[in-house]
């Protein structure tokens, strides 16, 4: 009897790895119908705005358009800008905590990055939303650190960003996906403030990943 378990086992074992249920399944999906990107590259161009002062809790938004996104076109033609973009982005972020540093401002937050795919090609920095009304192909969880100088207005910022979705989205007769999910990418956005505003500030900066 347990001679004849056993040999049940086997055969459902070599059964699933034949048939691909499980992790298996997941995997060959990847590899033969997905073109997984995993070595991320993205350069970014946008603007913010953060909440006004003294409002609890302290708020922040950033948003804008992908100039550049290694193996793909982020343009449909010229000019190059947010009115021909094809991939947007949005992030919404909440405040932890500020250290003053002399004439510095070094800033913590956490939150959200969406980065869109929006054929309609319709950006416009006047209207903050237009810049998340695409389909969202990549969301990452992310924290942020800011270092402001209050004297000259210039500011950088480092993000630590972890995506925790990722969704594949036709190219070119194939399906293409941005990373996995749990993959990490590190941001660099250099600026100048403009406060109050709206925006509060613009920025450009890159995206790798690791």
């Amino acid at each position: 009897m347990a001679r004849g378990f056993a040999a049940v086992v086997v055969v459902a074992v070599a059964l699933v790895s034949l048939t691909g249920f499980g992790t298996a399944r997941s995997h060959w999906k990847h590899t033969s119908r997905v073109s997984v990107m995993r070595n991320l590259s993205f350069e970014f161009v946008g603007q913010f705005q953060n909440s006004p002062a003294g409002v609890t809790p302290a708020t922040h938004i950033h948003y804008g358009y992908l100039s550049y996104i290694r193996g793909l076109s982020a343009f449909t033609g010229e000019p190059g800008d947010e009115s021909s973009a094809l991939f947007t982005f949005f992030a919404d972020a909440a405040t932890l905590k500020v250290i003053v540093d002399g004439p510095l401002r070094v800033i913590t937050r956490v939150g959200k990055l969406t980065i869109y795919r929006d054929p309609s090609t319709n950006g416009d920095f006047a209207n903050p939303d237009t810049f998340r009304d695409g389909t969202a192909v990549v969301v990452a969880g992310f924290r942020q650190q800011v270092v402001s100088n209050t004297v000259t207005g210039s500011f950088t910022t480092f993000h630590q960003a972890t995506i925790t979705m990722t969704r594949p989205f036709p190219v070119g007769g194939r399906e293409l996906q941005l990373g996995l999910v749990g993959e990490t990418f590190r941001i660099v956005f250099n600026g100048q403030g403009n406060m109050p505003g709206p925006p509060s500030g613009y920025f450009g900066g890159y995206g790798v990943s690791g």
